[in-house]
């Protein structure tokens, strides 16, 4: 089938059903960042393979929302269809909502699958076309669709594992028994938990349902007497599911939760965020009472405990001298004269975490741009798109690793020949930059807002800025990116001991030059004084950063002392666990400087 074939069928759908249009978006019931192929339908029916985007479609017209990074990929992959591309957030380019009112008239009505449409969105909607008389109604017609062309991928069902306390510090019972004591400070008596990174916390389940993502296609319900696990049949072994038991934790199928969700007493009071919420469930849960409110595991599970922080810790060590490997390996590739291709360097980091006990896999898919290539910041190699790497300028690489004992997320931008001096002075502000966040110190009572501007100040005192977030959570053997904390100029989550977050600065001018510096940090204490309870970071990334590009007039006194401490310790934790040669090239780059 054809694009507009699937547009068509999409079309006739909706009338067979009584109805005159359809809704998809980037969605699943778990409002997941990352979706599993089973529900990511949107690529399927329009070719557009971005991410974050809508595709509504009328009796008439079909039109596609993209966000600013996709803004060329969307045009490309659309052109040739019927479908209008609409870059989202340009001037003149109507919201989905605006274009929902302006397109459907009255007694018309709109389809949408309300267990994949976030319930804030989808009552967005139905006000949107309330305006023109029109209707929302939730209900799937794309599946069957989709599904008759065997094209469709299965629900995932890998196997299930739980990891054990030793990597965790909890077990599933301890914290059930932190949900409920949250729940009882929200006014609350129970709990849907949708998010797959949350299930995962909650119960320690993971597995390899999405790639790079070690967690399971699950939902949990918690409630003061009972916590229910609820999960496709055969997906846990005996031996876990008794575990499971021993906390108190049932085992219903995948697709029961709404029907547990109607057989639980009116009284019940669940704790809901209509943002986190697919439409379907969210309608459900408001047939009992209901307190609004965040998911209390995102806020527990962004601290991390002491045994995480003890494997987490472990597992940069690791992951520093894979890296490390990694960097010899391609000095000398480019030393040899050998040809590489931006395609080869996950290959060659793949092959060095490979050699570390319990890696398993990438964190994401690695990010590895040449020259102007790293001015795109969600750049990524592949196909016809895949860059030489010359000997000359800078090779930025992204990337990160899931073990047995965490998640890790670096980001190095690698002298591989003779720089410009713009090239030096970007590599300078940005690692100025880098340097401030990480050595910040700060009362607590900040905010990821306000430390973000930290990092901003180097960059900003050239007028120069870097269009996203400072830096992000990294979850513990889940997703790289983890909330609730992260580096961004609205993020309102006061920073506490125990969190991780990256620090990434970047400039990225285009046609020019993409640079960027990352490490994973952690939130430490102080201590007390007069003016209150203090927290700064301490590294956990252990890998040297490139020194030849610097401009060491720049720096400051303060900036060149964090620089050699930070290459000290790198030394110190890495040297132990490599060879003799490897020892003098470590040695080499966590090399002082100084003016």
């Amino acid at each position: 089938m054809t694009t507009n074939e699937k547009i068509a069928a999409l079309r006739a759908a909706a009338k067979a059903a009584g109805a005159d249009g359809v809704l998809l978006m980037t969605s699943d019931p778990h409002c997941s960042e990352y979706l599993p192929d089973y529900y990511n339908a949107l690529p399927w029916f329009s070719g557009f393979t971005g991410e974050n985007s809508t595709l509504v479609v009328n009796q008439h017209t079909s039109a596609l929302w993209c966000d600013g990074r996709f803004y060329v990929q969307a045009d490309k992959q659309l052109a040739g269809t019927e479908i209008q591309c609409m870059h989202a957030g340009s001037a003149g380019v109507p919201t989905v909502a605006e274009y929902l009112t302006a397109n459907f008239t009255a007694g018309e009505a709109l389809l949408l699958d309300g267990s994949c449409v976030p319930a804030t969105l989808a009552e967005e909607y139905a006000a949107a076309l309330a305006k023109s008389g029109a209707a929302l109604k939730s209900q799937d017609v794309a599946s069957s669709i989709w599904d008759a062309t065997g094209e469709r991928k299965p629900l995932p069902d890998t196997a299930c594992e739980l990891l054990t306390p030793a990597q965790t510090g909890a077990t599933a019972a301890d914290r059930i028994a932190l949900v409920r004591a949250e729940l009882e400070k929200a006014g609350a008596t129970a709990l849907a938990v949708t998010g797959l990174d949350c299930v995962g916390w909650l119960l320690n389940l993971r597995a390899r349902d999405l790639p790079c993502t070690p967690l399971a296609v699950a939902y949990a319900l918690v409630t003061r007497e009972a916590c229910t696990l609820f999960l496709a049949d055969g997906r846990l072994n005996a031996e876990d599911a008794a575990t499971l038991a021993a906390s108190g934790v049932t085992v219903r199928s995948y697709n029961e939760l709404v029907d547990a969700v109607h057989a639980l007493p009116a009284d019940e009071v669940f704790l809901v965020d209509e943002k986190a919420t697919n439409y379907d469930l969210y309608t459900a849960l408001t047939a009992h009472k209901t307190v609004a409110g965040a998911d209390p595991i995102f806020a527990l599970k962004g601290i991390k405990n002491p045994t995480e922080l003890e494997n987490i810790r472990e597992c940069h060590v690791r992951d520093g001298v894979a890296v490390v490997r990694f960097q010899m390996d391609l000095e000398k590739a480019m030393a040899n004269g050998e040809t590489l291709y931006e395609t080869d360097i996950e290959t060659m980091l793949q092959k060095r975490r490979a050699e570390m006990p319990g890696y398993f896999e990438d964190s994401f898919s690695t990010i590895a741009a040449y020259g102007t290539n790293a001015a795109m910041m969600h750049y990524h190699a592949e196909g016809d798109v895949n860059s030489k790497i010359e000997p000359k300028g800078f090779l930025l690489v992204d990337n990160g690793g899931q073990y047995d004992c965490g998640t890790t997320d670096i980001t190095r931008t690698y002298t591989v020949g003779p720089l410009t001096d713009n090239e030096r002075r970007y590599y300078t502000y940005v690692l100025q930059s880098h340097i401030d966040m990480a050595r910040a110190v700060f009362l607590d009572y900040c905010t990821g807002f306000a430390l973000d501007t930290f990092a901003r100040g180097p960059v900003w005192a050239h007028q120069i800025n870097y269009r996203c977030g400072t830096g992000h959570g990294v979850g513990f053997i889940s997703g790289v990116h983890e909330g609730p904390q992260s580096l961004r100029p609205n993020n309102p989550i006061i920073f506490k001991p125990g969190m991780t977050i990256t620090d990434e600065p970047g400039i990225y001018e285009t046609d020019e030059v993409g640079i960027r510096i990352e490490n994973e940090l952690e939130c430490i204490d102080l201590g007390d004084n007069q003016y209150g309870h203090w927290l700064g970071f301490a590294p956990l990334t252990l890998v040297p950063i490139d020194t030849t590009p610097v401009l060491v007039d720049e720096l400051s006194r303060d900036q060149i002392t964090w620089l050699n401490n930070y290459h000290a310790h790198v030394y110190e934790m890495l040297s132990p666990r490599l060879t003799e040669d490897e020892k003098v090239w470590l040695k080499n780059k966590c090399a002082p400087i100084g003016r």
